[in-house]
């Protein structure tokens, strides 16, 4: 017991002895600054830090294709890869978990946020799911009479983010997969009515 006491005891001290040095550069390093109240960097400037998926072309002009690989699962060749069926997305049996993996709340208008804007939440349908046959003729429609796509999950046929919404930069694709990419929340309707593509009247 002495023995184990008497090695406890020299740990100790070698401990101590490693430690002086650094407890005597602590106390010469000065505190660091007493924390402002604001940030170095605004808001915007800390979301541009990161990753964006969205993010797709840099300011020369070059597509980032880097950048591609965040929601598909190798690099797509826009030149042989021309609709949603040719590519390899991440979460191919439930698409919608590549946009949730950023945008946690739902502002779709069956999400969390209708509820600001609706008065009856309860009567909207899932819209996430495949529409019926009716909503189906009505999207098929609209991809007649304006040079748009509203692409469907290829396994489920169910409606997805990027049905509605543009997940590409303006210049990523071109022609009918462009459209509405530089729009305001990257709808599909390129500031149109996007229910009406759907709900006709």
């Amino acid at each position: 017991m002495r023995i184990m006491a008497k090695k406890f005891v020299e740990t100790l001290a070698i401990c101590a002895a490693a430690m002086l040095p650094a407890l005597a550069y602590a106390a010469e390093t000065p505190a660091p600054p007493a924390p402002s109240e604001q940030p170095p960097y605004t808001r915007s400037e800390a979301l541009k830090s990161i990753m964006n998926p969205h993010e797709q072309i840099n300011d020369e002009g070059y597509v980032l294709w880097a950048t591609c690989s965040i929601c598909h699962q190798n690099t797509p060749d826009p030149a042989k890869e021309k609709s949603i069926r040719d590519v390899k997305l991440r979460f191919a049996d439930d698409l919608t978990q590549i946009c949730y993996r950023c945008h946690v709340v739902k502002m779709h208008p069956a999400g969390e946020m209708a509820q600001l804007t609706l008065t009856d939440v309860r009567s909207i349908p899932n819209h996430l799911s495949a529409p019926p046959k009716n909503i189906y003729e009505n999207m098929r429609i609209i991809q007649k009479d304006l040079p748009t796509i509203m692409p469907v999950e290829p396994a489920t046929g169910r409606i997805t983010c990027a049905t509605c919404h543009n997940p590409h930069e303006r210049g990523v694709l071109y022609g009918r997969a462009d459209y509405g990419a530089d729009s305001r929340f990257r709808l599909r309707s390129a500031g149109l009515d996007i229910c009406q593509y759907c709900h006709r009247k």
